[in-house]
């Protein structure tokens, strides 16, 4: 994401390092953290913020079209700026782009379940709904991080195992199928 929201509910760079309005607030720019790469080396720049924000508007099922909605115009204006354009002022726009829906992706991504992405995990396993299993991003831009060489996370299938355990899986609901 552009912004991430930190535990005091403000909105904080993330892959954006700065971001100001217009005086109306209908106008945004945001300058792009240098050196951000992708788990593929691409180097991310502006065109890929306009490329991930475009995939949600217009005709799409994307969740986050009506988050999105507001947007009439995002071009890039160099390789580390990026120009969002609102129907009218909106002072919490940073709060919109920090929306989990909208992740910043390559320009081009049409295989997204391959996870391409700037986070500090680069994604080597995935099981919908059940698995993820990442090794450390080695180019993360947040040195120092992440804290872990691995992570692994198993869905939580809400039963208390082994007594609410489906009669096919007893005490082994929560293990990967």
């Amino acid at each position: 994401m552009l912004v991430e929201v930190n535990y005091k509910g403000e909105a904080v760079p993330e892959l954006a390092e700065s971001w100001e309005a217009s005086p109306d607030a209908a106008k945004w720019t945001f300058k792009l953290r240098k050196g951000v790469e992708f788990h593929n080396g691409k180097t991310m720049d502006a065109e890929d913020v306009v490329y991930s924000f475009n995939l949600h508007r217009g005709e799409t099922k994307s969740a986050a079209k009506g988050v999105v909605e507001p947007i009439t115009d995002i071009k890039a204006d160099g390789k580390n700026t990026v120009i969002f354009t609102l129907k009218e002022g909106n002072a919490d726009f940073p709060f919109i782009a920090s929306d989990y829906h909208i992740p910043v992706i390559p320009k081009g991504t049409t295989e997204f379940e391959k996870g391409m992405g700037t986070g500090p995990f680069i994604m080597q396993a995935w099981e919908p709904g059940v698995r993820f299993l990442g090794k450390r991003n080695p180019n993360y831009f947040k040195e120092g991080r992440p804290y872990f060489d691995e992570v692994e996370t198993y869905r939580d299938c809400g039963h208390q195992c082994p007594d609410q355990c489906p009669d096919d899986r007893p005490g082994r609901c929560h293990e990967p199928l």
